[in-house]
């Protein structure tokens, strides 16, 4: 059996397509669909299991418990959305890239806009999509919360990477 989450909880119809015909190649012929936004795949045997978990990856699905973009969720932002001010969910990708191996008990928001549709709850960080392009930030908090600071992606993506999480804090100078 496979599980395969799909990233940020999209997938398009080629995607679909592609793992309804592995199920079919190396499994039951059956595609489930999981509530949490992925779909699980019976295989015929082990080694059938293993071409899943390969195709899987190449789809580029989340199939390991560590995968950075577990701790991540996006709502569809620019331009699937007309609210969104950002491309959340492509700059939630490279986000999720730079935090490494999901971090224990972490959850980052990408918000397109202040409504926060992907994640109604706290997150330890929550960027939220301004009509500018640029995003908000917000430490421990909702989408709709008051921001500490706005700065391009970029600047976020920069910040992470020379202090962590920790220089995003609104209490925090950059190094």
């Amino acid at each position: 059996m496979l599980l395969a989450e799909f990233p940020f909880g999209r997938c398009d119809a080629a995607r679909l397509a592609a793992l309804a015909a592995l199920a079919e190649r190396h499994g039951d012929g059956r595609l489930r669909l999981t509530p949490w936004r992925g779909a699980m795949l019976v295989a015929r045997d082990a080694q059938a299991a293993a071409a899943l978990a390969a195709a899987a990856r190449d789809l580029d699905l989340i199939v390991a418990a560590d995968d950075p973009r577990r701790a991540v969720a996006a709502c569809p932002g620019a331009p699937a959305c007309a609210s969104g001010g950002t491309p959340a969910q492509a700059h939630a990708a490279r986000l999720a890239a730079r935090l490494g191996p999901r971090p224990a008990g972490v959850r980052v928001h990408v918000s397109g806009c202040p409504k926060g549709c992907a994640h109604p709850g706290r997150a330890d960080l929550t960027l939220v999509g301004r009509p500018d392009g640029r995003y908000g930030v917000v430490h421990a908090g909702h989408a709709g919360d008051p921001e500490a600071m706005v700065l391009p992606f970029e600047a976020v993506l920069e910040r992470l990477n020379s202090a962590g999480m920790a220089a995003l804090h609104p209490d925090r100078e950059p190094a």
